[in-house]
């Protein structure tokens, strides 16, 4: 019976990743630099006595590690190509050399493992021509282990090579790293997974689009064996025809049509949709965060595809999809899909800390269905530039323009409440509606140009200028004059005289000036004066401890501050304080 079941040809399936795994440094993929340097070490006989490979999982550090083995150990070598058929090399394709030893730094951490290991190679190599000793995940081994090391590795035994590999470079002591010659393995492009995953598809026959392979080579994010071992999982699930929905499906990829759905409705601006998308999600079980991610990545082929004219080097997509891509972007120029990508990664980090992520991306989608809205900055540029040139010309002197938005009616039965204001300020708010009509406002064509533009600018703080007594333009010069009973009014305009200075300057570098005009001697003979009348006020009901009050520093300090007067002084009748 277990005969049987040993020469039954299904009992010895390998798994893709062993099967089409590198025998030369010629198959390696992804590598270069580091197979060039190697070779090149061979060639020249400049073989180090150990070596240190640093990378992420599944980018062929132990692959290589074996290669340079055969490569060393070639009957026909060292040669920078490995034969496989002598039997050196194939004794270490089986791993029955016994000057070949492949050890895991996580089950032999211990300084006695390093101990054996150090007596068993005190000797010269028995078959071969150089002891390899392959130490994977070196990092794992404890630190009386790494010391252990230090001694076989400097002064190391005749003929035996140590090769090294770790995925955490970081925790390999200093001491072991300076007498290593150390490779960085680098991540695989997804492009180059994708040509070695083709070239295994055909050999296996199997029928396959660009598109899943893209997904696969994405999904295994930079490690080859991830990417063979997800293919593998593909082929068991959808056999020898492979279809993107099943490439989908047995990945966890967001179908692409649904990236279309949202994109659509985001460039078109119809926001209505996108809370029944965000519940279609929702209802799938897909990851918010990681959806959003493949949307960034779909405005991304979206903006590729418009730019460049053929992207099928830079994208693995099929003509179909690619023509799909156009026709959602063809309406929008490449600055417009620029926006909504940098949008999309602004509100990134946001989702990420969210803590309700749903809320978070419904309101920023939206907000997205409205960019389209926006107007693009040389079209404002040129209806400000044609608003200036109407205001010279004094088209706006016209019938009053009325506002856009509707003024809410008032309740049934309720009054209409009206602005309490001063009767000159009133006045002179009534007076702009005759303004409009061609009439001189402020008798000077200056005056009654910048009436115009703050008009426009602060309709409340236009008014207040008409109340001025005289209005004087010289020397380039803008000078509102009010009498002392109008202040108040002045005061009102030297808090915004910054502003008003700025909006001069644009006429023609014109200076804006306020000033109160002094009384005459009969007028002051006539007001009375209020600060003595009320001094002897106070002198008359103020006595004592009264006085020495209105007399402190402090008092007299908000008086001054306040502009105030002291009417009477009264005493608190619970504490006898004043």
């Amino acid at each position: 019976m277990s005969d049987q079941y040993l020469d039954n040809p299904k009992d010895s399936y390998l798994v893709l990743a062993r099967k089409y795994r590198p025998r030369k440094f010629s198959e390696v993929v992804g590598q270069e630099a580091v197979v060039r340097t190697l070779q090149n070490a061979i060639r020249e006989n400049r073989i180090s006595h150990a070596y240190l490979f640093s990378g992420m999982r599944g980018v062929g550090k132990t692959t290589i590690a074996r290669i340079l083995a055969k490569a060393l150990n070639c009957q026909f070598g060292p040669a920078p190509e490995p034969c496989n058929q002598c039997e050196l090399c194939q004794a270490i394709n089986e791993d029955r050399l016994v000057d070949f030893i492949e050890i895991d730094g996580a089950s032999n951490r211990g300084i006695e493992d390093v101990k054996a290991l150090r007596e068993s190679i005190q000797y010269e190599p028995m078959h071969s021509r150089y002891r390899i000793i392959i130490i994977d995940e070196v990092h794992q081994l404890s630190r009386d282990a790494f010391n252990a090391l230090l001694k076989t590795l400097e002064e190391p035994p005749t003929r035996t090579i140590f090769i090294f590999a770790t995925t955490e470079f970081h925790k390999v002591p200093r001491t072991i790293i300076s007498r290593c010659q150390h490779f960085v393995f680098k991540r695989l492009s997804s492009e180059a997974m994708a040509s070695h995953l083709r070239s295994i598809a055909e050999q296996e026959g199997l029928t396959i689009s660009p598109y899943s392979l893209q997904l696969i080579a994405e999904a295994a994010d930079g490690s080859l064996r991830d990417a063979e071992t997800l293919l593998d999982q593909v082929i068991s699930f959808s056999g020898l025809q492979v279809k993107d929905h099943d490439t989908e499906e047995i990945l966890g990829v967001i179908d692409h049509r649904l990236f279309e759905k949202f994109s659509r409705a985001i460039i078109e601006g119809k926001d209505e949709q996108i809370f029944g998308l965000v519940e279609e999600l929702v209802s799938a079980g897909y990851d918010l965060r990681y959806f959003y991610n493949g949307l960034v990545g779909h405005f991304r082929q979206l903006l590729l595809a418009r730019i460049v004219k053929d992207p099928s080097s830079l994208n693995l997509l099929s003509k179909e999809e690619l023509n799909r891509l156009r026709e959602i972007s063809q309406s929008l120029l490449p600055e417009d899909l620029l926006r909504y990508l940098t949008a999309l990664q602004e509100g990134e980090s946001g989702l990420k800390y969210s803590a309700q992520p749903r809320i978070f991306l419904e309101a920023h989608l939206i907000r997205l269905c409205y960019l389209s809205r926006l107007k693009p900055l040389d079209q404002v540029l040129e209806e400000i530039k044609e608003l200036k040139l109407q205001l010279k010309k004094g088209l706006t002197r016209g019938e009053p323009r009325k506002p856009d938005y509707q003024i809410p009616p008032t309740r049934p039965g309720e009054k209409s409440r009206g602005s309490v204001r001063s009767p000159d300020f009133q006045k002179a708010s009534n007076q702009t509606r005759v303004a409009g009509n061609g009439v001189p406002v402020l008798g000077h064509p200056v005056a009654d140009e910048f009436y115009f533009r703050l008009m426009k600018d602060r309709p409340a703080l236009a008014p207040i200028l008409k109340v001025a007594s005289k209005v004087e333009v010289r020397d380039k010069t803008l000078q509102f004059i009010f009498s002392q009973d109008k202040k108040h009014f002045a005061v009102l305009i030297e808090q915004n005289e910054a502003y008003l200075n700025r909006l001069a300057a644009d006429f023609d570098g014109y200076c804006f000036k306020v000033r109160v005009e002094e009384d005459s001697l009969e007028e002051k003979g006539r007001r009375p004066n209020l600060a003595n009348t009320g001094q002897k006020k106070v002198n008359q009901v103020v006595n004592g401890e009264g006085r020495t009050t209105i007399e402190d520093q402090k008092v007299r300090n908000i008086l001054d501050d306040l502009r105030g007067q002291v009417i009477s002084v009264k005493k608190k009748n619970n504490d006898n304080k004043l």
